[in-house]
């Protein structure tokens, strides 16, 4: 096998199984690796949690095909993911709102690795495999579990990441509206001991910034984004090697304002097994909304994880 799995035994996530309805839960570790052009000496990946139904997918994760003309956004959970699919979408297709709007992002932009997050989903490397092609792909893996053909083709990706504490927060509603059943303290109990799906999250960051060779992936960050999303605009279509109109792209801007992508069905999804208790798909769109929903005590947890997690001060810039 080209992974090891590995059960958690956690006291907090033994505890709160099927509480919280994560007891399919388990860390899964790479072990080839060699592959990736990594720059940090000594690399060994970490594991990172998934759910069982990862074991049987490994023969179709690794051999995805990838081609030269794909487009990938890849990410960590709730960083910012959705909004960028749009962005990038839109200036690839000669910003055709009109098509954008007339079908569902996931069918334009699939997320390749769905399938890992449950048997009923299986289909996710079918429905990748016979898009036409070009391409527009999504993705959560860490580098140590993209396909082996991803690091032989290198395709153009955006790469966004977000304050870890907008992530926590936002991952948090986003599971309750899907199948989390506990309070948002033991949430974030279990996000800080990386028990929540496609953790651990500074891993994913840092790693992905320390590619060598790597042209290929552009870096944004969410919270430039919601700064100023021009800058943003202009990197993106330069990365891409497209020009548009001032007044183009000022219709671009309308498009991917928050109150665009809230109204827009194309983008913000529902839960196809209807309502729940929880949050919107997208909620507030603020770049520093945890600010009001989280305690002084889960603020200080949640920053005495990062200094633990990111002793170097160069890599705790990508957390600011």
């Amino acid at each position: 096998m080209a992974f090891e799995y590995i059960e958690i035994t956690d006291p907090l996530f033994v505890q709160n199984l099927g509480k919280c309805e994560e007891d399919d839960y388990l860390m899964v570790r790479a072990k080839r690796y060699s592959h990736v052009p990594i720059k940090i000496p000594n690399w060994v990946p970490q594991a990172h949690c998934f759910s069982i139904d990862f074991k049987n997918h490994e023969k179709e994760l690794l051999e995805a095909e990838v081609y030269p003309d794909d487009v990938w956004v890849i990410s960590y959970p709730k960083s910012g993911t959705t909004w960028v699919q749009e962005m990038v979408w839109c200036i690839c297709n000669d910003l055709n709102f009109e098509a954008a709007r007339a079908k569902k992002i996931s069918a334009r932009f699939p997320f390749l690795e769905i399938g890992l997050q449950s048997a009923a989903l299986h289909f996710s490397f079918k429905d990748v495999k016979d898009m036409p092609r070009p391409r527009f792909i999504k993705s959560h893996l860490p580098v140590s579990m993209l396909p082996k053909r991803y690091w032989e083709v290198k395709p153009k990706t955006i790469h966004i990441r977000r304050n870890p504490k907008s992530v926590a927060v936002s991952y948090f509603y986003h599971s309750q509206g899907i199948h989390y059943r506990g309070s948002m303290d033991t949430f974030l109990r279990s996000f800080v001991r990386e028990h929540q799906f496609y953790s651990p999250y500074h891993a994913h960051v840092i790693e992905y910034h320390e590619l060598r060779d790597c042209d290929n992936i552009l870096h944004v960050s969410f919270e430039e984004m919601k700064r100023y999303l021009p800058a943003v605009v202009r990197k993106v279509c330069q990365f891409f090697g497209k020009s548009y109109s001032k007044a183009e792209l000022e219709l671009l801007y309308q498009h991917l304002s928050f109150k665009s992508m809230r109204d827009n069905p194309a983008v913000n999804f529902e839960n196809p097994k209807g309502p729940t208790k929880g949050e919107p798909f997208m909620r507030k769109g603020e770049a520093d909304g945890w600010k009001k929903e989280l305690t002084p005590e889960q603020i200080h947890m949640l920053d005495e994880w990062t200094k633990e997690r990111v002793p170097n001060p160069v890599h705790r810039k990508l957390f600011e």
